[in-house]
């Protein structure tokens, strides 16, 4: 099976003839002319917020790392717009009858970018930094149902048994048991050199700042310059071994969000996310030489509680929280329409969202009063105080880079006030964030938007081990909610590949977290994309921002 090709671009000259017939017999033809185009060296991304520099896929945790990641390094195969499998790394796959084994063949061309070949090694090294006991981040349970990983991880074996490499460019994959979410999760995981980064203890790749800072990937394009805070430039690679780059020059340029529309009049970008630009400025950035394609995104909006924290530990509390904020308002009015509301920890355009029995928890002050009050909270001078006179005061910690989320804070406080509840707005960049609520859990309140795969597995978020109360540990589960019930639900959804079987299972996770509240669930904002009207095989989608990137082209 060869590699596939995805959305190849042909390029036609057109010639055209004109003929003029003047007064007298004779005719005049002028020779037929050939129409040139002149495609542009370097495509421009505008971005708002700077990546932090993580560029390993296996330890990035940010939505920022992710993508140039994604641009850097391929996963065995890619999933196209329809939710297909397509070739990547691999050429083409195949699963056992009984579900429990997936075997990859490579393609045999495949190269890093320093020349070297990838194979079935780099693949099975991957997989078992993963399930290494050092390793710190956030995709362990990639390979937990594979067979030896638990083993290897408890340090009882050496390797992982069920990872071989048939040959060079076959490796195998055994389970223990049949997984749903393993072949996606596999396949889209991106794998790393096994050359460069076996240099390294897996506990300190977050910190190898050298080799974080010239990552050796497998795409299309390499790093050329990374400057922190101000952009990410790539190139393409010449030894690619699918289809090369058609654009010679790829940049992703942090941009501030209060001069976007400036730096789209003046194009100095080629592409940016406009979702926080009014609705009305949108015909204005047409008008300037700019077509926008809008699709779902897959991250959602929500504001976390510290379940550690006594104060948020009855759940009509974190309930009477839901019912005192506005949050269709949010979306008619903070992103004027373009989203959708959500009520549990699922995406509501995906297959396993509840499709009813889910508590909407509209708009009602008075509700939220009365929740407060049967919780133990009483109004005094417009400020709730509990048995012992203490003031319900929290602080809300922002992260800054993104206009709609920043702006819901305010929202968000001015509606709690009227409860009685004082909240103080605490900005910062999303990196300190990161350390300070994900790392150390010092927070009362946070704000976050978070981020789910085409298989909507809630294990690394909501599962009770999930959770860490160490300081300096991190834990996914940020929140701190621990529930068995919840934990047994997961592990049922992850058991059988009967999708009619999940969703149902689903359903009831969906409504436990709709009624426990963990998190105040916002909204998901639409992808509103502008991009150079000339830009050919733009195509993003949900899940891949930067599909068929080789292809761009902008033609002059």
């Amino acid at each position: 099976m060869k590699f596939k090709k995805l959305f190849a671009l042909t390029v036609t000259a057109a010639m055209t003839a004109s003929f003029f017939t003047g007064c007298g017999a004779s005719n005049s033809n002028t020779a037929a002319k050939k129409v040139e185009t002149k495609a542009k060296e370097s495509i421009i991304y505008g971005i708002n917020t700077a990546p932090s520099g993580v560029f390993n896929p296996l330890v990035a945790d940010t939505r920022y790392d992710v993508n140039v990641n994604a641009i850097i390094y391929l996963p065995l195969l890619k999933i196209d717009s329809k939710g297909e499998f397509v070739p990547a790394l691999a050429d083409k796959y195949e699963i056992s009858e009984d579900q429990k084994t997936i075997t990859y063949k490579l393609n045999s061309k495949a190269k890093w970018h320093d020349g070297k070949e990838v194979t079935a090694e780099d693949v099975i090294f991957t997989l078992t930094s993963l399930a290494d006991p050092k390793y710190g981040g956030e995709l362990s349970d990639v390979v937990s149902r594979i067979k030896g990983a638990k083993e290897y991880s408890s340090g009882s074996a050496k390797n992982v048994l069920g990872l071989k490499a048939v040959d060079k460019s076959t490796v195998q994959i055994e389970l223990t048991e049949a997984y749903a979410p393993a072949l996606i999760q596999i396949s889209g995981l991106q794998t790393i050199p096994k050359h460069i980064w076996e240099k390294e203890p897996v506990e300190k790749w977050a910190e190898a700042k050298d080799l974080l800072s010239k990552p050796v990937g497998s795409g299309a394009y390499k790093l050329k310059e990374y400057k922190d805070g101000e952009f990410v430039k790539f190139s393409s690679s010449e030894d690619f071994f699918g289809e090369k780059a058609k654009t010679k020059n790829f940049i992703l340029k942090v941009i501030n969000g209060d001069t976007l529309q400036a730096e789209l009049k003046n194009h100095s970008v080629d592409i940016a996310n406009i979702k926080d630009i009014k609705k009305a400025d949108i015909e204005s950035v047409k008008k300037d030489g700019y077509s926008v394609a809008s699709y779902e995104d897959f991250m959602f909006q929500y504001m976390g509680f510290n379940l550690r924290n006594p104060k948020f530990q009855d759940k009509k509390v974190r309930q009477a929280f839901v019912y005192a904020i506005d949050r269709q308002a949010m979306v008619d009015k903070l992103i004027e329409g373009r989203g959708t509301g959500i009520n549990t920890a699922l995406l509501p355009t995906g297959w396993a969202y509840p499709k009813e029995g889910l508590n909407e928890y509209k708009y009602d002050v008075e509700k939220a009063k009365t929740l407060m009050k049967d919780a133990g909270w009483t109004l005094k001078d417009g400020t709730l105080v509990n048995a012992k006179e203490e003031k319900f005061e929290v602080t809300l910690k922002v992260p800054t880079g993104l206009k709609a989320r920043e702006q819901s804070a305010l929202i968000i406080q001015e509606a709690l006030k009227k409860i009685g509840v004082t909240v103080k707005i605490e900005t910062m960049e999303f990196p300190t964030l990161m350390t300070q609520v994900v790392k150390n859990h010092e927070f009362d309140l946070y704000l976050m938007g978070n981020t789910l795969s085409a298989d909507p597995d809630p294990k690394a978020f909501w599962y009770s081990k999930a959770a860490s109360d160490k300081k300096g540990e991190i834990g996914y589960n940020i929140v701190g909610y621990r529930n068995e019930e919840v934990d047994k639900i997961i592990d049922e959804g992850l058991s059988t590949i009967d999708r009619a079987k999940r969703t149902e299972t689903y359903a009831k996770f969906g409504k436990i977290i709709n009624e426990d509240v963990p998190e105040v669930f916002l909204y998901v904002q639409n992808n509103d994309i502008a991009y150079n009207k000339n830009l050919k095989n733009f195509n993003p989608s949900t899940f891949d921002e930067f599909a068929n990137i080789e292809n761009w082209e902008i033609q002059e």
